[in-house]
């Protein structure tokens, strides 16, 4: 008797579930139909505005805080020089046309380079000063980062330089054994940074920059003789402004999306 009721029970319910399972699937189906996003809005085009390249000149006026290290002791303090202008070409490009941080920037500087030179008593109070000046045309090589927000460009400067001193003038304090040494070439490396604020086409430039020259100025022997070396390292710390206007066209990895596209610039 009991098998009789389970058979009827079963040809109830095996209906139903049936038909629930029907009614399942085919809501699922109907949720993933390849029609049931057509109303949908389309998703707008990422606009890549990625600049590829840009060229600058300009012109820089610094103010010089200058100075030397020697290897030994010796009294001396910095000379300011406001003689510190240039020109300069800037190429600003992108690393694998995708990566804009990178820039070069490469000039014709000329410099008043120096210190001044103090004579102390035995109460370490000055006697005596002089200044000891170098008329200097300097080439710098820059690798100038950058990163640009709104109508401002962060930068950051390292590099190296070689120099050419035309011309010295020296106080009576320096000995013509040491002065007659002066080497005329000189090298070394520049770090800096600064802020840009760029007004198409013009920008203007607020750097600082320093310069260690890596050559020595004197002769190391002037001093002692070979029984002591000295070195002498000339240094200096620039204060700068510049004007840069662009030059050419900017190139943008979209055209469209230069900002000088539609001005037809």
């Amino acid at each position: 008797m009991k098998k009789y009721k389970i058979i009827f029970l079963l040809s109830i319910l095996l209906p139903f579930a049936a038909q629930a399972q029907i009614i399942d699937t085919t809501d699922i189906m109907k949720e993933f139909d390849e029609y049931s996003f057509r109303d949908a809005n389309p998703i707008g085009q990422v606009k890549d505005s990625t600049k590829l390249r840009e060229h600058l000149i300009g012109v820089k006026w610094g103010m010089g805080l200058n100075n030397i290290t020697f290897s030994m002791d010796f009294d001396k303090k910095t000379m300011v020089s406001p003689k510190n202008f240039g020109i300069y070409y800037t190429y600003y490009h992108s690393l694998w046309n995708s990566i804009s941080l990178f820039g070069l920037e490469m000039g014709l500087q000329y410099n008043e380079e120096g210190y001044t030179t103090l004579v102390l008593d035995y109460n370490d109070k000055i006697t005596d000063q002089g200044k000891e000046r170098f008329q200097t045309v300097t080439f710098p090589f820059i690798s100038q980062f950058r990163i640009d927000f709104w109508r401002m460009r962060l930068l950051a400067n390292a590099g190296a330089f070689a120099s050419y001193r035309f011309s010295s003038s020296f106080s009576d304090i320096m000995p013509t054994t040491i002065t007659s040494t002066t080497k005329k070439f000189g090298y070394g490396f520049v770090l800096g940074g600064g802020l840009a604020f760029v007004f198409r086409p013009f920008e203007v430039h607020f750097e600082a920059n320093y310069k260690y020259n890596l050559s020595n100025l004197y002769d190391k022997t002037s001093f002692y003789g070979n029984e002591y070396w000295i070195s002498t390292h000339t240094n200096q710390l620039i204060l700068s402004v510049g004007l840069f206007t662009r030059i050419g066209g900017s190139a943008y990895k979209v055209k469209e999306n230069s900002p000088y596209y539609k001005s037809g610039k």
